[in-house]
This record gives structure tokens, sequence and C-alpha cells, in this order.
């Protein structure tokens, strides 16, 4: 599907209609979508199934049989992103309407053409407040956990050069869930720490997978590092979990989520340990 549309306030509404132009009549269509029905011999059909505004649905043989004029729309249905026809004038025009249903929609904006994208035929009701991307994208954010909590050995204040300093990161459980759309849908939703990186600070950078025998920290832990160069002030440690997100309509294709890392900065100061000869 195509890049997501919004609708511009207070832009010039541009007109497109849908075959052969014919008077508007007092009744309005809030959608009309494409449907299946078998036909009087029990062949299956395609028809376009319209909901007249605040009533019932009916059906027409295609788009140009209905007894209104038509503008096109951006919706979402039980599938997701859609576009269908509205007697409601729209901003949208469309650009080319492919034999499949499929059609460039493009949003006009003071008159000129503005964002565009390629949007399959809604095939059930659509409703143009739901998106189901922007519902996954809400829980997950919802869930993703705070930073983390890093355990340092030694601890900020005890780092010497030549000595190792660990780091030790406890690991989220993976998420799994099911969340059920206002589309109608339900969601599949999926979270976890796909990794952990650590910023020693010092132009060395560490990304280490997510598991809890690697980040366990000091003795045996993975994540360790040598600092080679004294600074009292302060390296600027930090260590982030890297997210992986992802979501579908049950049964159809994952889709991802570009979830930022959420990070914890430690000022780590490391000193040196001189040698000095004594009588």
């Amino acid at each position: 599907m195509g890049g997501r549309l919004r609708r511009a306030a207070g832009i010039l509404l541009v007109v497109l209609l849908i075959g052969v132009a014919r008077p508007a009549q007092a009744q309005e269509y809030s959608a009309c979508w494409t449907a299946i029905e078998p036909d009087r011999y029990g062949f299956e059909q395609s028809v376009t199934r319209c909901r007249i505004s605040g009533g019932n649905v009916v059906d027409y043989a295609n788009d140009d049989s209905v007894p209104s004029r038509l503008y096109p729309n951006v919706g979402f249905d039980l599938s997701g992103e859609c576009w269908y026809v509205t007697s409601i004038e729209t901003n949208y025009q469309i650009v080319p309407l492919n034999p499949d249903g499929g059609a460039e929609l493009v949003l006009i904006v003071d008159g000129s053409p503005g964002p565009s994208g390629y949007f399959r035929r809604c095939t059930s009701e659509p409703g143009v407040t739901v998106d189901p991307s922007e519902e996954a994208w809400d829980y997950v954010t919802s869930y993703v956990h705070p930073p983390p909590t890093p355990d340092l050995n030694p601890l900020p204040g005890d780092g010497i050069t030549g000595l190792e300093t660990y780091v030790g990161v406890p690991i989220p459980d993976v998420h799994e869930t099911q969340l059920s759309s206002g589309t109608g849908a339900t969601l599949d939703i999926h979270v976890e720490v796909s990794g952990v990186v650590v910023d020693w600070g010092d132009d060395r950078v560490d990304t280490f997978p997510a598991d809890r025998v690697a980040l366990a920290g000091y003795p045996d832990g993975a994540a360790r590092h040598v600092y080679e160069v004294k600074d009292l002030t302060g390296y600027d440690l930090s260590i982030s979990y890297a997210w992986t997100a992802r979501w579908r309509v049950v049964g159809e294709d994952w889709e991802s989520l570009d979830v930022p890392d959420t990070t914890t900065s430690v000022v780590y100061p490391v000193a040196e340990i001189v040698s000095v000869i004594t009588d």
C-alpha cells in the first residue's frame, strides 16, 4: 500500500467524477466499496456496495450504477488502508485507475498536487478515522520498557586504566499479544529487545545480542572493555536497548515499526595506577 495521506483542512476541494456525470441526488452515500456476491447461477461477481448515510447498505452492479456523483477518498477497512468512493466531496484525485481496482491518489493542496500514494480498493466497509498501524504503534510504545539499568563493575569512580570494565544488563522478555482493532480486525503484536549497544565513550562501540548470558556482567559477561587513557572527568558511557517491533492483521504479512532505542548514560571516571619506588 502506498504512503499514508492526511486530509488538509481548509483547502480547495477538487471534484473527481467516477464514471459519467449525472445530477446529484438528495440521497448521500457515506462510502461505496467493492464486494463479492454470487449471481443467480451461483458464480461470484463483483458489486459496488454502498452505505446510505445514516441508513442501509445497498448493492449496485458497479460504480457507474450508483445514482449519485462519487468522489475518491482514503480510509481503512478490515485489511488496512484502502480507497473507496463517496458522494461527499473530497480533496483527492485519481491519477491512474488500474484494472485490479488499485489506484494512485493525489491530495490537492491549495489547488496544486500534493502528497500521493498507491492504494488498493476497499473490500469491506471503510472508516476514515482508524488506522491499525497507529493502533499498533500506540500499543508498542506504551509497552516498551524504560532504558536499561546497567550493573557496572568496577562502579563509577572506581574505573582503572588497564583493567576490564564490565557492563551487565537485564534483558526484557519477548512480548507477543493480540489486539482488537477499531477496524474490526485482530492485530498480532511482537516486541523484543534485539540487541544491546554499549558506547564506551572512547570511540569504542559494541553491539551485543539480547542474551542474558552475554550481558551477565562481571565476571563472565561478554560486555567488557579496557580503558587505556585516564579521564578523571569521566567518559560518557551509554547503554541502549535496540528494539524490534512488528505488527500485522492476523493472517497477513508482518509490518515493522521503527521504535527508537532506549538509552541510559553514565559518567564513568577512569583513574590510573602509578607505581612509585620508595626507599
